[in-house]
């Protein structure tokens, strides 16, 4: 399931589970729900109005300098071992991302090697593994965006055996 944190200071936004901005929208899409932090949270979801008008005004200033559109920026994290330990071959992953991802999302995108850690949800051993980020900014417009992002982490997990993909997805502005 996703969940989206947010420290969004809507009037009501506590209190009212209906998406109302783009990330609440593609949580919701992709079969997960937006939550927000009560006032009495730790410091970091308790923002209050001013402080996000403050920060929404300063990301649209710097986004109309640079002539930047709205955009979402897309994290999908990919495990690369499957379940018995066998590694998911550097062919197998190039393959996949040239018949799965890069079909739905034809413009671009860049992919990070990392380090990833993550608790089996079977076992809950920890545990470590090579991993790849797939980073895409898309407008947030985007036809079929959370069909895409949901249809690319099922397709994944069912050919390699994996429990998840993650996914986070941020409001952004990209200029290209």
């Amino acid at each position: 399931m996703l969940v989206m944190l947010s420290a969004c200071a809507e009037e009501n936004a506590q209190h009212d589970p209906a998406p109302h901005n783009p990330h609440h929208t593609l949580s919701t899409q992709l079969g997960g729900h937006s939550f927000h932090p009560s006032n009495t949270a730790p410091d970091v979801f308790s923002a209050t109005h001013e402080n996000v008008e403050q920060e929404s005004q300063a990301r649209s200033t710097v986004c109309s300098a640079l002539k930047a559109e709205p955009t979402l920026t897309l994290t999908l994290m990919f495990g690369l071992k499957r379940p018995q330990g066998a590694d998911i071959t550097q062919h197998e992953w190039q393959e996949f991302v040239k018949t799965t991802i890069t079909p739905r999302f034809p413009s671009g995108l860049s992919i990070l090697p990392v380090e990833g850690q993550w608790q089996d949800r079977v076992t809950g051993k920890i545990g470590q593994e090579p991993s790849r980020f797939v980073l895409i900014s898309a407008p947030v417009s985007t036809p079929n965006l959370s069909q895409n992002i949901a249809e690319i982490r099922s397709s994944y997990q069912h050919r390699f055996n994996q429990q998840a993909v993650g996914v986070t997805i941020t409001p952004s502005c990209s200029a290209f």
